[in-house]
């Protein structure tokens, strides 16, 4: 009877831990926590319906990051390479006055930022969203990782 408790309760667990909003995500880790200036990640993921999205960027930055914001730009293109929307984002990473960071974390930082609110894909199929950064330094120090979500309107 234990032993059956303790598998219910952990298939509970389990089934309730799942994110039922997650269409994809995916991060790419900088090496040495660098973001190279020719280094622009590209998130390839597929549509399976007509419902609306919000496509999401995650970003990771170490509290060492030497700026107040992140400039980065996005582009969204469907299967056949047609642009669909594009954008430039300011992240704010620490607050103006205090310094305080933003986001979730200790030492390293999480970030979510929506980009695409609401957002009806055209069709079902394969899209690819890539991210640049946008601060013009060859080599931007303490960003960890960049990322893409993209969940189902909840």
């Amino acid at each position: 009877m234990k032993r059956f408790s303790l598998i219910f309760l952990s298939l509970l667990l389990v089934i309730s831990s799942c994110d039922s909003t997650k269409v994809f995500e995916s991060n790419y880790d900088f090496e040495e926590n660098s973001w190279n200036l020719d280094t622009i990640p590209t998130f390839e993921f597929q549509i399976e319906d007509a419902l609306p999205k919000n496509v999401i960027i995650n970003l990771r930055n170490s509290i060492s990051y030497p700026y107040q914001n992140l400039y980065l730009s996005y582009t969204l293109t469907d299967s056949l390479d047609n642009e669909l929307e594009s954008g430039l984002i300011d992240l704010q990473l620490f607050d103006q006055k205090t310094g305080k960071p933003f986001g979730k974390g200790n030492s390293l930082y999480e970030h979510q930022n929506k980009v695409l609110t609401d957002f009806t894909f055209p069709h079902k199929g394969k899209y690819k969203l890539a991210i640049a950064q946008y601060m013009r330094e060859i080599d931007l120090k303490e960003i960890a990782s960049v990322g893409l979500r993209v969940e189902d309107k909840n």
